[in-house]
């Protein structure tokens, strides 16, 4: 994963974001439809009946304002312009689809049973809901203007009037940060401020946006306000904006050290996957070649478990901050048994995500039973 993706992964594992997003920018009709109060984090790692993972960038749940269901919406995060979204955004729907249809959040129509009812009456009973509908959003911060189609249906060769009905449609919003020339909206909006940090070109506007911004955060939602500053280091980076000159928080020194401990903690998240992505060839290519498989192997194994222990410390202190060191011990005990980094990446972005530290010890549990099936069965 690129490292302005995870600060945007990071900048967005906050309800508050896609709250103002969709608030500042959606079409007014969803908002008016959309209870914003209700987002609440949904699961991204989607995978198939056929075990087909994929990974979505941000999911979010949020209900509708007449209690008639909710609505899942989806966040890509795109630095480059890609052909095929409309493809993507089409699969992480259906693999969406699949773990709803698998889980126990549609609940089966209720009703009690009459002497007189056939078998098709029970078996309609005990149907499902209606699936929800999914709300695809792609944020695009790349260089160059989005000139992909945004429906599938605009990859597909024209079809006939006997054929229309059965092609696949979906379309999503496309917000295009780096081009946008619309109107921002006036009240406060964390999407709008973002969107004008990433048009600015002069230091003096930078610094007084982040010091609005540090006004509206700090104290009460400091992880936030240090998640703006590691997503402005990355992309000034590649857009070319003004350095970031934290001289402007002196007196919020609170503040530079929390936004200083998730840059550190992004840091380390950034190394495992390096170290995932530089290992992995090496270690196929050795069992395929026959060459000192059990050296090369041992000493991945080693450096993956020394890098896993300091990203486990750098979480262990980051909850701790939020959550009190009582819940950070607790989950310093649990991460001993989740060794890969990668998972250990996803609980990296649950402390960020949860608000409460036992519903975060109750998913990191899950993980790790999890965890030790997988061995379980890779040993039998």
């Amino acid at each position: 994963m690129a490292s302005h993706d995870a600060a945007w992964k990071l900048l967005f594992s906050f309800p508050a974001m896609p709250r103002d997003l969709l608030a500042g920018f959606a079409p007014r009709a969803w908002v008016e439809m959309l209870d914003l109060s209700t987002l609440q984090p949904w699961p991204a790692d989607l995978v198939s009946h056929r075990l087909r993972k994929r990974h979505a960038d941000r999911v979010w749940r949020v209900r509708r304002r007449d209690r008639s269901g909710f609505v899942l919406v989806t966040v890509e995060f795109q630095s480059r312009v890609d052909r095929t979204m409309a493809v993507r955004v089409l699969d992480y729907s259906t693999l969406l689809y699949q773990d709803l249809l698998r889980s126990k959040e549609l609940r089966c129509a209720a009703g009690a049973e009459s002497d007189n009812e056939d078998r098709t009456d029970r078996r309609r009973r005990a149907e499902p809901e209606p699936l929800p509908p999914v709300l695809p959003i792609v944020l695009y911060h790349g260089t160059v203007p989005w000139w992909a189609r945004e429906d599938v249906a605009g990859l597909c060769v024209p079809s006939d009037k006997a054929l229309a009905p059965y092609q696949p449609s979906q379309r999503y919003f496309l917000l295009d940060v780096s081009a946008y020339t619309g109107t921002l909206p006036e009240e406060p909006n964390l999407m709008a401020a973002l969107i004008r940090l990433a048009h600015y070109r002069d230091a003096q506007e930078v610094a007084s946006e982040l010091r609005a911004l540090a006004g509206e955060l700090f104290p009460e939602q400091p992880g936030l306000f240090g998640a703006f500053l590691a997503w402005y280091e990355q992309a000034r980076k590649r857009h070319k904006m003004p350095k970031l000159d934290l001289s402007i928080l002196d007196d919020l020194n609170e503040g530079k050290t929390m936004a200083n401990e998730i840059m550190r903690e992004q840091a380390a998240r950034w190394a495992e996957q390096r170290l995932a992505e530089w290992a992995a060839p090496r270690m196929e290519r050795s069992r395929t070649e026959g060459r000192a498989e059990g050296r090369v192997e041992g000493r991945i194994e080693g450096r993956t478990e020394g890098r896993a222990e300091g990203q486990t410390e750098v979480m262990r202190r980051i909850a701790a901050r939020k959550f009190g060191p009582e819940t950070a011990d607790r989950l310093a005990e649990q991460l001993e048994g989740i060794p890969d980094p990668e998972r250990l990446g996803e609980v990296g972005e649950w402390i960020l995500e949860y608000e409460s530290g036992e519903e975060l010890l109750a998913r990191v549990a899950r993980l790790c039973e999890t965890a030790a099936a997988e061995d379980r069965a890779s040993q039998a």
